[in-house]
């Protein structure tokens, strides 16, 4: 991208970039399926996503630093290159250190890995041996469920996606100069990430996801809905803050949310697909949103922002009450159901439908 010539061979490589990278978010969900138990699940996705988040403490300020480069190439082709250089350089070291599944992990005794391997079957793990399954791929993308999630990220993703591209135009708009703006943006950005560290708490307080998620959302709604709706600049500011706040928080809790509640080694690859693959649209619906012609308040954008919200508390609802009626359906039909009859395989292709299965709400 730094070499691009033109507008045509930008928007190309950056087509492709996102191609390359597509796998990365939901490869890293599944990914960790295999090695945690639920429990143990959700502080690490949480502190994954974190990881997005913080970068975006500290790009504004590294971004208004390396455009002031007075060298040999423009200011955005040094962010180009050195930004890219040093997730080349993390990518390289992954390939060395980063291992497939604990029953395989050399860094690992074997004592170490049966009694991984005895903790995640408990926990109903996904097994390394799992086949693929082309009946799973067609449950995963009939199933409303997963696409429920999905539009629950998509819908967080599109308020960290305007935060993340238009903090600094929204922040300059206020009366800040360009430079002060990227700096500044790394304010709403911190808010962000203290709030999905503390994701990483919350389920272990109260386990229900959808109250979470519910409660996040309809901050968010409601702090959206101040900004769009006053003309006092530091209000607008402190708002911005506190929505960031109260978006960020929701990424990690529905990915972890489905992960908990899907079953079956190739359903929920689908399904964590499926549900990140909507937050990639985020980012292209995020971008138009904020418009130059509604500079300097951008009401349009908020009030935008604000109707994603109260569209993850409906759907946050709607889950609930479902796997709630689910899970007090099984409980009566008190199947009597024994894994141990059945082949890993069997057991496997009933994914999240085995009747011992109760959902997390």
């Amino acid at each position: 991208m730094a070499a691009a010539k033109s507008y045509e061979t930008l928007v190309v490589v950056r087509v492709l970039m996102g191609v390359f990278e597509a796998g990365y978010v939901p490869g890293f969900i599944y990914m960790t399926s295999f090695w945690y138990t639920r429990r143990q699940q959700g502080p690490r996705i949480a502190l994954f996503f974190s990881a997005g988040v913080f970068a975006g403490i500290w790009a504004g300020p590294l971004a208004a630093r390396l455009q002031s480069i007075n060298g040999a190439l423009l200011g955005y082709q040094y962010i180009f290159i050195i930004e890219a250089s040093m997730t080349v350089l993390v990518a390289l070291l992954m390939v060395l250190v980063l291992q497939d599944y604990p029953s395989t992990a050399r860094f690992l005794s074997p004592a170490e890995r049966a009694a991984a391997q005895r903790m995640l079957e408990a926990d109903r793990a996904l097994s390394p041996h799992a086949q693929y399954s082309t009946r799973q791929v067609i449950k995963a993308l009939g199933d409303w469920t997963v696409w429920a999630y999905a539009i629950i990220f998509w819908a967080a993703a599109t308020g960290g996606a305007t935060q993340a591209i238009f903090g600094p135009t929204l922040i300059k708009a206020m009366g800040y100069t360009s430079t002060r703006a990227q700096v500044l943006s790394a304010v709403p950005s911190a808010c962000g990430f203290l709030a999905q560290l503390l994701s990483m708490l919350l389920p272990r307080l109260y386990s229900h996801f959808s109250i979470w998620i519910m409660l996040f959302s309809s901050c968010a709604c409601a702090f959206y809905a101040i900004i769009a709706t006053t003309n006092s600049v530091h209000v607008r500011f402190a708002f911005l803050c506190l929505s960031n706040f109260a978006l960020s928080p929701n990424m990690p809790l529905v990915s972890v949310w489905m992960s908990h509640n899907v079953l079956g080694a190739t359903k929920k690859g689908v399904a964590t697909a499926c549900t990140v693959m909507l937050g990639g649209i985020a980012g292209l619906i995020g971008s138009h949103i904020y418009r130059d012609k509604d500079a300097p308040v951008f009401r349009f954008g908020h009030i935008f922002v604000c109707v994603c919200n109260a569209i993850i508390f409906v759907v946050a609802l709607a889950l609930n009450l479902y796997f709630r009626y689910e899970n007090k359906r099984r409980d009566m039909r008190d199947e009597d159901f024994d894994a141990m009859t059945l082949t890993p395989e069997q057991v496997d292709e009933l994914c999240d439908s085995r009747p011992d299965h109760r959902y997390s709400l």
